[in-house]
């Protein structure tokens, strides 16, 4: 059933960003033809005037398209199980765990598409406005592969484990991120709508409390951990031998790793538990 669930969330949300990524996409090329045409009509004030137009509606739909990614994340939960619509999802033959799921799963492919969207057309638009035959005949592709040559060799297999843990750290926030809009849907839901923003708030300090207890606050979205368990000092401010900081150190970066990956998921995993046990018990529709 799950299946379904997932079919009917992609469906009903496919028409909002497929639009935005078409926009991006044609926004894109226009924008990479036009970077390419700025020497020949630089003294064309016009032609400036179309530019600056041009990038003020690309950033315009990069900023809908991340707005979206949130806003729809908010909306389909607490309108489709909290609203209106909940009165017929909780009465189909499913468990609180899969409409729960459902929601999750399409809001993380929904912003990993996004982001994957977004890097793509910025590569095509720089790709169209800068690169010709001639200058990328003239790349001299034997400088980068030494240069990666030379990276590969002093960082080897670890690179891609440090990869690895990159990916799956900071999906695990993901769905982290996601799961405490969820719980603060369903603390907020007795209330008026505004609550979820406090109660989103409040989730949001206590696990940033947590994070620092424990040391995992360390581990930035890019992860250097090596660099960060040794800087003691963040911001001014000592957090002293932290759980992190004596496991890295004792047993080595890659337990630190686990140890962050550990944690993040635990959280994740205590709002997905906490919105399940209000959706069951305490929800109210009425």
């Amino acid at each position: 059933m799950l299946k379904q669930l997932l079919k009917y969330e992609f469906k009903a949300t496919k028409s909002l960003y497929f639009g935005l990524y078409l926009a991006l996409a044609l926004l894109s090329v226009v924008l990479g033809v036009t970077f390419r045409q700025e020497h020949a009509l630089a003294h064309s004030t016009s032609f400036q005037n179309l530019e600056v137009i041009l990038m003020i509606v690309y950033v315009s739909v990069i900023l809908a398209i991340a707005v979206l990614c949130f806003v729809n994340t908010i909306q389909r939960f607490y309108q489709n199980l909290l609203g209106r619509e909940g009165y017929l999802m909780h009465t189909l033959p499913v468990t609180e765990t899969q409409l729960i799921l459902s929601k999750l799963i399409t809001s993380m492919v929904w912003v990993l598409c996004s982001g994957l969207v977004g890097i793509v057309c910025i590569t095509v638009m720089v790709a169209v406005g800068v690169f010709d035959p001639e200058t990328f005949g003239m790349v001299d592709w034997e400088s980068w592969k030494q240069l990666w040559g030379m990276l590969y060799g002093e960082l080897g297999a670890r690179f891609w484990l440090v990869t690895f843990w990159t990916i799956l750290i900071n999906l695990a926030r993901l769905a982290d991120l996601i799961l405490c809009v969820y719980a603060a849907c369903m603390i907020a839901h007795p209330f008026r709508k505004h609550v979820v923003i406090l109660a989103f708030i409040g989730l949001n300090i206590v696990e940033n409390q947590i994070d620092k207890l424990l040391g995992t606050n360390h581990v930035n979205l890019f992860m250097d951990i090596t660099y960060r368990v040794a800087d003691v000092n963040v911001t001014g401010v000592s957090y002293g031998m932290t759980p992190m900081r004596w496991l890295t150190a004792a047993l080595g970066t890659d337990v630190g790793y686990l140890f962050c990956f550990a944690v993040t998921a635990a959280i994740a995993a205590a709002y997905f538990f906490l919105t399940r046990w209000l959706m069951k018990n305490k929800l109210n529709l009425e």
